[in-house]
């Protein structure tokens, strides 16, 4: 009888509850990871997500080693895969982590939890964000989340005892499954090494710029935190890196603060998710799913996702998407607002092309904010970013715009921002826009006016609010909370 580890998004030792349990009655241990072909062939996976975990696990493989652990990777559909161990040598228990995914994730993980009813193995769930399964009271939410992250985090094993004594298909992570070539030139670097360097380096100096450049496309690359991918498939564990920001002694409270409030909302967002798994594919309010659907343009979506809009700031976020495979949090809204307002796209198309092109993508975050970008939520207001104004804010004098859009590099600075204003502007090497940016957000802000004031149905209003709305904390929590600030509690 074994105990079986089964790996997803939890690539680390650190804190890992799964493994932790499972050392604990002396069993030999197989720690697993599946290579899922069907989940590589969907929309909102790509090349780039696969390479970041082929160098996280082979980080693990590293670690586990180290403890006498190995790491066996497999190749298949998972329940056929745990079929064929559990023939070969009997699993007790199955230990892993809940996973707040797409539709398929959801829909793969119940059928292992039939497979191992069905063969009477038992299974062990933990969660690593504050995200809570079945109905959830959210007026409560906050207090569960709290006890949670301030629960004691899970040392590392001092020892695996492990079944095979050799790392066992870790070749497999040689052959990438999927048919898309999307891989970023300038990628953050998977595995446990780079995520602790990347943690040193924000919480040792980066951090007091935090707040200062995070709006901004170039000074966030290194004024953000950059743990995102970390995060996202927990190489480094939220409520470990939550507890050490609380005890971090910084120059700016404002700015650990203002960190600590997004670690805290990365959970308020997944929870959305999980609570309504829908919110993947369609509008979270039920009387704005027909409101872009009939007016899809495929061109308008081409030239979106290539970074060839005619819009030069928008263009320029998205071609460095594509090459680092990550931006900013204030851009991704703006792009995700381009093309739903400007471009009048609907959003299940962008939403899923932004999320093969994010390294750190995140489906509990992802979804969530697509929809309130676009307008779909019916409890947000409209987010209609001007991108003109956007880029003469964060990019005045149109470095970051040459850098990305090196077919501008003829257009004076007074222009960088409109080119189409520019008489000497080669049309034939950047096509300016087929509707002005300021025309097409005044079209937009029409149409969405009068759909929800011919469609919105208050009642369903009332049911997402219930579901989904943020809560603020009371007088007196606000108070028991020293690290906590005005900015953080306007979160919940």
């Amino acid at each position: 009888m074994i105990n079986l580890v089964w790996l997803k998004r939890d690539f680390r030792i650190q804190d890992h509850r799964p493994l932790h349990e499972a050392c604990q009655n002396g069993k030999p241990i197989l720690i697993l990871y599946v290579i899922e072909p069907e989940y590589w062939q969907l929309p909102d996976t790509s090349a780039r997500q696969f390479k970041f975990i082929k160098e996280s696990l082979l980080s693990l493989s590293e670690q586990l080693q180290q403890l006498g652990g190995t790491l066996t990777v497999r190749k298949g559909d998972v329940v056929t895969i745990l079929e064929k161990i559990h023939q070969h040598v009997a699993i007790s228990t199955l230990y892993s982590h809940q996973e707040t995914g797409n539709t398929w994730t959801f829909e793969r993980d119940k059928r292992v939890i039939a497979w191992c009813k069905a063969k009477h193995v038992g299974y062990q769930e933990y969660r690593q964000q504050a995200v809570f399964r079945g109905k959830v009271n959210r007026d409560k939410w906050q207090e569960q989340a709290d006890a949670w992250l301030q629960s004691d985090c899970f040392p590392p094993p001092a020892k695996v005892n492990a079944l095979l004594h050799h790392h066992n298909g870790l070749e497999l992570l040689n052959d990438y499954p999927g048919d898309d070539h999307n891989v970023a030139s300038k990628p953050q670097i998977g595995g446990i090494k780079a995520a602790q360097q990347t943690l040193n380096s924000f919480f040792n100096h980066r951090i007091n710029s935090y707040l200062f450049g995070i709006s901004s496309p170039v000074k966030s690359v290194t004024s953000s935190s950059r743990l995102s991918p970390y995060l996202a498939y927990g190489v480094l564990s939220l409520k470990d890196v939550l507890q050490q920001a609380q005890v971090l002694s910084v120059e700016s409270k404002r700015n650990k603060s203002g960190f600590l409030s997004r670690l805290y909302w990365h959970s308020h967002f997944v929870q959305k998710l999980e609570s309504e798994p829908n919110y993947a594919e369609q509008a979270v309010h039920a009387s704005l799913v027909a409101m872009r659907a009939s007016e899809f343009n495929p061109e308008r979506f081409a030239l979106w996702s290539a970074g060839q809009t005619g819009v030069p700031f928008v263009d320029a976020c998205m071609r460095m998407l594509i090459a680092t495979g990550w931006i900013n949090f204030r851009m991704r809204a703006m792009l995700m607002a381009f093309s739903s307002y400007h471009l009048w796209l609907d959003w299940q198309k962008p939403a899923a092309r932004l999320a093969n092109l994010f390294i750190d993508y995140e489906p509990g975050i992802h979804y969530p904010q697509v929809q309130m970008q676009s307008g779909t939520t019916g409890i947000n207001p409209f987010r209609i970013y001007n991108p003109v104004t956007q880029g003469q804010k964060y990019d005045p004098d149109g470095h970051f715009i040459r850098r990305y859009l090196p077919e501008l590099d003829h257009v004076p600075s007074g222009y960088i921002h409109t080119p189409w204003l520019y008489s000497g502007l080669k049309a034939d090497v950047y096509c300016p826009p087929s509707i002005l940016p300021d025309d097409a957000a005044r079209a937009a802000r029409e149409k969405i006016s009068q759909f929800y004031k011919q469609h919105l149905d208050k009642d369903e209003t009332g049911r997402v609010i219930v579901t989904h709305a943020s809560r603020r904390r009371s007088n007196s929590r606000r108070k028991k909370r020293a690290s906590t600030d005005k900015h953080q509690l306007k979160l919940f």
